[in-house]
């Protein structure tokens, strides 16, 4: 009977490692990152339908150190994973809304290993406006792991960001997970 572990591969064009279990005449491959697809569906089950729990900001950052826990089949490179923080008014919807959210960033590559867009994840509370909020204005923010500021350095700052103060006893109208390509 043979069993261990016989390898850790680098899989070609990827910044993640393969792997390798042999259970007797059998190989099993285990790659250490899940497919960009499922992150729509990995951030979703992190809320588990009844949405975060507490003051938004602190919500979203816990909600990011907890998304941002799964690797993804990404390229290596600067912009292929990331996180972005953002506020501000929606001009896009029917009625005057402050957005406030989270969003992961993963690059997505074609058949032949190019460029073919971002998968976008959003992690989005939605207030009705009012003057306060809209006095608040707008600020969006990227982090990437090579940036050179560390992951929990960045998600401290986001949660001392002002607009968590002003949010902190506001109900929201609602909160979003949602999914773009860009």
């Amino acid at each position: 009977m043979t069993f261990g572990i016989f390898g850790v591969h680098p899989a070609p064009g990827k910044r993640y490692v393969e792997l390798v279990i042999r259970w007797h005449d059998s190989e099993v491959r285990l790659p250490d990152k899940r497919p960009v697809g499922d992150a729509l569906a990995i951030a979703t089950g992190l809320v588990a339908g009844a949405g975060p729990a507490g003051p938004p900001v602190p919500a979203l950052v816990e909600l990011a150190r907890r998304f941002f826990a799964t690797q993804f089949d990404v390229p290596a490179g600067q912009d292929a994973d990331g996180l972005l923080f953002q506020y501000g008014k929606a001009g896009w919807l029917s009625s005057p809304t402050l957005v406030v959210g989270m969003v992961r960033q993963l690059e997505v590559l074609d058949a032949a290993g190019a460029h073919e867009a971002y998968s976008q994840v959003q992690l989005e509370y939605r207030y009705d406006l009012d003057r306060d909020l809209e006095s608040a204005g707008g600020f969006s923010e990227w982090w990437f792991p090579d940036d050179g500021t560390p992951l929990e350095s960045w998600l401290d700052t986001v949660s001392r960001s002002p607009i968590g103060d002003l949010l902190a006893s506001r109900e929201p109208r609602e909160f979003l997970v949602w999914h773009d390509r860009v």
